[in-house]
């Protein structure tokens, strides 16, 4: 008997876990749909100028 309820115990706090782990992942993939400000520099080649 205390067998099948420490089963029971654990088996919820397995599912906890799981809830609160998918719950985390949900609400994070929500945050990085927002769109984030990036300056991006792109190099140029200094040969390019003098050839012309």
């Amino acid at each position: 008997m205390d067998q099948i309820v420490l089963n029971s115990v654990m088996a919820a706090l397995i599912a906890a876990a799981f809830l609160t782990a998918a719950i985390s992942v949900l609400r994070s993939r929500d945050r990085s749909r927002q769109r984030v400000p990036v300056k991006i520099r792109v190099q140029r080649d200094r040969n390019i100028g003098s050839r012309l």
